[in-house]
C-alpha cells in the first residue's frame, strides 16, 4: 500500500495533460475520448476501457481472464459488442503476470496495427509496475499511455516509439 502512495505521487508530478502531448492521435484520444463524457458507474480502469471501445468503435473485446460480470456491464453501456477469445481489436488484461504479456503480446499473431490493449493495475504492485515497464520496451509497441490506474498500449506503426503519462 505505501509503495502506492508513493508511486502515485511520483506519477503526479512527472504526468502531464493534453497540453504537453506532441502526438497528434494521443493528443485526439485524451481529448475526445478519456477527458469527455458520458463518466460511466464504475472504477476508473473499468470507465477508461468503456470509453476506449465506445471511442474507436470496437466490436470484439477480449478479456483476461473472462469476466462475466464486466462483460454484462460493457453491454449494458455499449451495444454491438461480442466477446472472443481472440481479438485483434482490444484485449482488457486484468491481472498482469510475464505468461501473459508473453501470449498476448509478444507471441501473439493477431496482433494488428489498430489493436489496443488495456492493462489495469500497473501501479498494484512494484512487480507489476516493473512488467509495464518491460511492456513499453518492447520493439511491437510504440505508444504507452500511463494513466495510473491502467495503462494503454497501442501497436501503430506509422507513429514514433513514445511514451505518455496522463493525468485522468
Amino acid at each position: 500500500m505505501l509503495y502506492r502512495l508513493f508511486a502515485f505521487i511520483k506519477f503526479w508530478l512527472s504526468s502531464n495533460n493534453q497540453h504537453g502531448v506532441h502526438s497528434p492521435f494521443v493528443y485526439r484520444f485524451i481529448t475526445k475520448c478519456l477527458y469527455t463524457s458520458p463518466h460511466f458507474n464504475t472504477s476508473k480502469s473499468k470507465n477508461i476501457l468503456l470509453k476506449t471501445i465506445a471511442y474507436f468503435k470496437i466490436a470484439q473485446v477480449q478479456l483476461v481472464p473472462s469476466n462475466i460480470a464486466l462483460e454484462k456491464e460493457i453491454t449494458k453501456n455499449i451495444k454491438g459488442v461480442s466477446f472472443t477469445n481472440t481479438s485483434n481489436q482490444i484485449i482488457y488484461i486484468e491481472k498482469l503476470h510475464r505468461e501473459t504479456i508473453d501470449e498476448l503480446i509478444v507471441d501473439n499473431n493477431s496482433i494488428a496495427n489498430d489493436t489496443v490493449v488495456l492493462v489495469n493495475g500497473i501501479y498494484q504492485t512494484e512487480y507489476t509496475h516493473k512488467l509495464w515497464e518491460s511492456i513499453k520496451e518492447l520493439n511491437q509497441v510504440t505508444v504507452t499511455m500511463d494513466l495510473f490506474y491502467c495503462g494503454l498500449v497501442f501497436f501503430r506503426r506509422e507513429q514514433a516509439k513514445e511514451h505518455f503519462k496522463i493525468r485522468i
